[in-house]
């Protein structure tokens, strides 16, 4: 891959260009690279810490509230999962239930499971159930990337 520089003291806002022949694993790393300088507040014991979309894994709805799943680290998003996914499906979340969303990213490998339910096997070793309902969408957004594993059928 091939990177030049180029400094212009006449530009009103820095800009990055990324030209590609295809997809492949350096770009999405590139992209969740520039894509992780979006940032979102998130809320554990008391305390106010900012996360990068990047470092969440999936987030879910318990109690009309939002929890956004890192590795090892779970907070509260005072925002709703609809403003989660307008603002940051670019970055590969999906819904896959009707309280849960998921980091795309994150996804290991996928297994098909009963009643044409997909069990989403985690980076982190958490297992999650996809609903048949956000099947069709999910395999969409899956479908352009390539370091997961699907067990179970062509997409």
């Amino acid at each position: 891959m091939k990177i030049q520089y180029y400094k212009e003291p006449g530009l009103r806002e820095d800009y990055v260009d990324v030209h590609f022949r295809e997809e492949t694993e350096k770009l999405g790393m590139i992209r969740d690279f520039f894509s992780s300088f979006g940032s979102i507040i998130g809320k554990k014991d008391d305390i106010l810490c900012k996360l990068h979309p990047g470092s969440i894994y999936y987030l879910e709805v318990v109690d009309r509230k939002l929890f956004a799943y890192q590795e090892k680290e779970v907070y509260q998003l005072d925002c709703s999962m609809r403003y989660f996914l307008d603002g940051f499906a670019g970055n590969g979340f999906v819904q896959i239930g009707k309280s849960m969303i998921v980091n795309l990213y994150k996804v290991a490998r996928v297994k098909a499971d009963l009643n044409m339910r997909l069990k989403l096997f985690m980076d982190n070793g958490e297992t999650l159930i996809l609903n048949r309902t956000y099947k069709k969408s999910f395999l969409s957004a899956l479908a352009h990337m390539q370091e997961v594993h699907y067990e179970g059928g062509a997409l």
